[in-house]
């Protein structure tokens, strides 16, 4: 596997000044032609290096996914991880959609071309998103129709939330989409969430690997100013944009998600954000396929789980079908 750094100017598709999205373009060694190029797009906590963690073998998902022979994009959200830095509050849904569109309409481009990448004939172009990801990527397909095939990532089209150890769910009363926050940041960010507990039986399966469950958990506190990305949790962002807090609303994306005409992959744990599986499919009336996939011994952050690699076929597989269908 080869990677390429890429910084990609999304000022124009954003009207924020001096914004920059940053992406890691994993490529096979060796490129099929046509190719398939996944984008993927990571969860409120997290950065694009949570498709690629090396702290201990096999929990590479770029690794594994270019060892079939496809092209990985992993992208920062605006506001995330490597990403320029905006106001939070200028941060919404739409101009993070338009800032990944934006993006991956330009490495496309660039792999099409070989302009600072190899050149690569594309089959066909996938997203996928994870949690706040998923969310993300419902809005930028539903609004810009990016992607050939979508996958929805520990993401409800119809309600996200948390599930309890009692078999309840947990519902944080939080402002809907579009709230100016600046007024109550002070009473909702960082404030309104699951204690640690709840974080731990929602993300992280039982039986996972300790040192990078445990070093998850430990700076996971979104909104505050404990240290996350760094050595100990390359995977993670010390930043999230503030209209995240939103995102667990019912029906936050329902109308983008009813617009997406492409096949959809709905993948969640056995426990997950997701409340009922099976109900997801009437969230996308438009898609010509809706697949959900639910994996036994997996909770929210699906790359550490010892059944990761379950997920990671779904897309495969997803994958290889609109490949076939583009040549």
């Amino acid at each position: 596997m080869r990677s390429v750094e890429l910084t990609v100017d999304v000022e124009g598709a954003t009207g924020l000044a001096g914004a920059a999205t940053a992406c890691t373009v994993h490529l096979p060694d060796q490129v099929p032609s046509p190719a398939t190029v996944i984008f993927a797009y990571p969860g409120g906590g997290y950065g694009r290096r949570y498709f690629h963690i090396v702290a201990r073998p096999g929990y590479s998902q770029a690794e594994h996914h270019t060892a079939q022979g496809t092209v990985l994009v992993a992208c920062d959200h605006l506001g995330v991880g490597d990403s320029s830095q905006p106001d939070t509050f200028e941060l919404s849904y739409e101009r993070l959609a338009a800032a990944n569109h934006a993006t991956a309409t330009e490495v496309l481009s660039r792999l099409g071309a070989g302009d600072g990448l190899p050149k690569v004939r594309v089959g066909a172009a996938v997203g996928i998103g994870q949690s706040m990801g998923g969310c993300l990527l419902t809005v930028q397909q539903g609004n810009h129709r990016t992607f050939d095939a979508v996958a929805l990532l520990g993401w409800s089209g119809i309600e996200t939330n948390f599930p309890a150890r009692d078999g309840s769910r947990l519902r944080f009363p939080m402002p809907p989409r579009g709230t100016d926050l600046r007024p109550i940041a002070a009473q909702v960010l960082g404030v309104v969430a699951p204690d640690p507990d709840h974080y731990r039986f929602c993300f992280h399966w039982d039986d996972e690997d300790p040192a990078l469950m445990e070093a998850d958990l430990a700076s996971y506190r979104p909104f505050t100013d404990v240290t996350r990305g760094d050595a100990t949790t390359p995977w993670g962002s010390a930043s999230v944009p503030a209209c995240a807090v939103t995102m667990m609303t019912p029906g936050s994306v329902a109308a983008e998600a009813a617009a997406i005409d492409v096949p959809v992959l709905v993948a969640c744990g056995e426990r997950d954000v997701v409340p009922s599986p099976a109900a997801e499919r009437s969230a996308y009336p438009n898609s010509p396929d809706v697949r959900v996939v639910v994996v036994p011994g997996m909770a929210h952050m699906h790359n550490f789980a010892r059944t990761r690699t379950v997920v990671w076929q779904a897309i495969d597989e997803l994958a290889v079908s609109v490949t076939r269908g583009a040549t």
